[in-house]
């Protein structure tokens, strides 16, 4: 399918066939594409949970409202902000870069993130919205409709 066609026809459902299983070469191929959202400095301030465990999709049911969603889905993926990715070698990301643009950005990072804690949220915020369009953009591509979700206790889910 086509990106504009994805696009077009990308639907927020909120029933799934509880009883289909995603085969598991289509759930790695939607991940594959989200871990390529691009994000500030290449900071990758998202990260994907995945909940297979029936048990426990169960347990984040009762904490969200009851959306069937969670139990029903055949992917069933939280995604998570690190607020603080900036802070964690972010020399990484930029190992393969020649070494005037690592003395550039590096210290840029520390700069723009450093001491702000609204600027870190915008981001993670951001940058999780853009992974999250991108795992729905590709699941449509495959095929699969989805719905990204709130009306969570974000708390209880996270314990």
């Amino acid at each position: 399918m086509k990106t504009i066609e994805a696009i077009r026809s990308r639907r927020s459902v909120k029933h799934f066939d509880a009883n289909y299983v995603m085969s598991t070469e289509e759930a790695n191929e939607i991940l594959s594409l989200a871990v390529l959202s691009p994000t500030a400095f290449n900071i990758q301030n998202w990260r994907f949970v995945v909940v297979d465990d029936a048990d426990l999709r169960r347990k984040i049911r009762e904490v969200s409202w009851d959306q069937s969603q969670v139990t029903d889905t055949s992917l069933f993926v939280i995604l998570c902000a690190d607020l603080k990715a900036w802070e964690g070698d972010p020399g990484r990301y930029w190992v393969n870069a020649p070494n005037e643009v690592q003395e550039f950005m590096l210290p840029a990072i520390d700069n723009y993130y450093r001491g702000k804690d609204q600027v870190q949220r915008d981001e993670a915020m951001r940058s999780c919205g853009i992974a999250a369009q991108t795992i729905m953009l590709a699941a449509k591509s495959l095929g699969y409709d989805s719905c990204p979700m709130d009306g969570v206790d974000f708390e209880k889910v996270r314990s």
